[in-house]
């Protein structure tokens, strides 16, 4: 159970869920329109943009030791990690506005910054699961994506609130979260981005 729940983490870190929202959406919208060379150049970026330059960054802090783990089990710790990856997803707000990606795929990444923001604040008083955070996230992400391309990818939303169901299992069963931390995570995730989301089709379309 205890490899089990490592896998998990691993496979479904926050780090990794921005790149799995856009091969989604390069796969399940009309975006899979585009040819294969430029939704690949679209994943490659933001995959190192948002997982690997922060990932490499986090690594560099606990080999200096500004943190203790990779996990980054002391909240106090969080603050810079925080604000590297919130520095990411801007960069990459950035990049889709250059690639004049659709604005309610910037929707998703300005609510990942909401929620990491309300995040980084909470990490001072009280911990709070960062990946439970990127689930509900994502699972944010693709209920309003699918509201705005009018679609419903019901097994989709199955497959997301299951594995956001792992994942919180997860880090409960490695004692890394209580059970209020990890419910915590999903629904800041969740509401953010499925609120932000739900603001822009209001501004856009109304």
């Amino acid at each position: 159970m205890k490899v089990f729940s490592q896998i998990i983490s691993a496979v479904f870190h926050p780090l990794l869920m921005i790149t799995y929202g856009i091969l989604l959406a390069l796969t399940y919208t009309w975006l899979a329109v585009y040819p294969f060379a430029v939704k690949a150049l679209i994943a490659g970026i933001t995959f190192t943009i948002t997982a690997v330059i922060p990932g490499l960054l986090i690594l560099l802090m606990v080999r200096s030791g500004a943190a203790s783990d990779t996990e980054l089990s002391d909240r106090r710790e969080r603050a810079v990690p925080y604000l590297i990856f919130i520095t990411s997803l801007l960069v990459c707000l950035f990049y889709f506005h250059k690639m004049r990606l659709p604005f309610w795929l910037s929707a998703v990444i300005i609510g990942c910054c909401v929620a990491l923001v309300t995040a980084l604040f909470i990490n001072f008083a009280w911990k709070i699961s960062s990946h439970t955070l990127g689930t509900g996230g994502f699972l944010g992400g693709v209920m309003g994506g699918a509201d705005m391309q009018m679609i419903n990818p019901f097994w989709c939303f199955i497959l997301v609130i299951i594995i956001g169901g792992l994942v919180a299992m997860s880090r409960i069963y490695l004692k890394r979260h209580t059970p209020m931390q990890a419910y915590a995570g999903f629904a800041l995730g969740f509401l953010s981005v499925f609120g932000v989301l739900s603001m822009s089709y209001t501004y856009l379309f109304n």
